[in-house]
Order: structure tokens, then sequence, then C-alpha cells
């Protein structure tokens, strides 16, 4: 049995500027600086019939609590994504460092217009953890670190938004 997680957040920006700020270097070094991920490191982008792939390995300056450290010891992941463009959606598979035959993370990140540059930022998925005993706490925590970083990810992301406001030229 796996924890399903649904993530929603507003923002005042339409679908497509949303995509190229989430793409953005600049946007992203300030993101996972704010996330305090030790490492966002790149390993695969490429382009190939309309979708964008890519593999990125982060680690978190965080430490495993102690309650799961005689399971897990290295909390760093590999992100892959493939980018659909003319959906504005993009699937999420999360491949941790350690027990990847006993971690199983999908979901979908998409971002649809609510109105006249507006949108919503979905993130649903399911998460399995198939550990003995400590599997379903595994599957909360990871939750709730996820819910954690998306409220930082959304005010960081207000911030960038409102940035890019302020420095466009008025019309």
């Amino acid at each position: 049995m796996s924890t399903h997680y649904k993530f929603e957040h507003d923002f005042d920006i339409d679908a497509k500027a949303y995509w190229d700020l989430f793409f953005s270097e600049d946007y992203n070094k300030d993101l996972y600086a704010e996330l305090k991920m030790k490492e966002h490191k790149i390993l695969e982008q490429r382009e190939e019939g309309g979708k964008l792939f890519r593999s990125v390995k982060i680690t978190p300056q965080k430490e495993v609590p102690a309650v799961f450290r005689a399971v897990i010891s290295d909390m760093s992941y590999t992100e892959r994504d493939v980018f659909h463009r003319d959906r504005s959606s993009m699937d999420v598979i999360i491949e941790p460092a350690l027990m990847r035959d006993r971690f199983d993370m999908k979901g979908v990140y998409s971002v649809k217009s609510t109105g006249e540059g507006k949108c919503k930022r979905t993130f649903e998925g399911d998460v399995k953890v198939s550990v003995m005993l400590l599997g379903g706490k595994i599957e909360k925590y990871m939750i709730d670190e996820m819910r954690a970083s998306y409220d930082i990810a959304t005010r960081v992301t207000r911030k960038w938004i409102d940035k890019r406001k302020a420095d466009k030229p008025a019309t």
C-alpha cells in the first residue's frame, strides 16, 4: 500500500512564464539555497520529441532522523523528470541513493492556467517504502518534508514573480 500526496499553490503568473522561471538557473540557485540543499546538480538535460528529459542529483543538508538511521544513511536522491510542454506537466520519479528496490515514488507536477496571468501548481503522486515496521513512518516523514519544501518553494517563487513584475517596464 502506498501513501498519496498532493500539494497545490496559486501564483500570479501565467503557466508559460511559470515554467520559464522554473527552469531558469538563477531561480534554481536561489530555490535550492533556501531549501538548504548541499548539492543540486543537473546530470542530464535533453530535448526530444517536444519533451524535456532531465535528471538531477539532489543532496539535502539535513541529517537522517535517528529513528531511520538503521535503514537509511544517505538522504541524497536523483529526480528523473519528463517535461511535456504541450500539456504543461512533468512526470517525476524520485530514486534514492539507497534502497532503490524498496522505494517507489512517482508524481505529476503540473501548472494550469486559472485566469489571465494566474496559474495553479499541483504536485500529486504516491510514495511507497517497503521496509518492515518503518515503511509507513518513512512515507509520512517524506511527505511532511515535501510539504515543508513546497511551502518554501512557494515563498521563493512568489518572491521571484514579484521581482520580475517590479523589473518589468510599465507600458
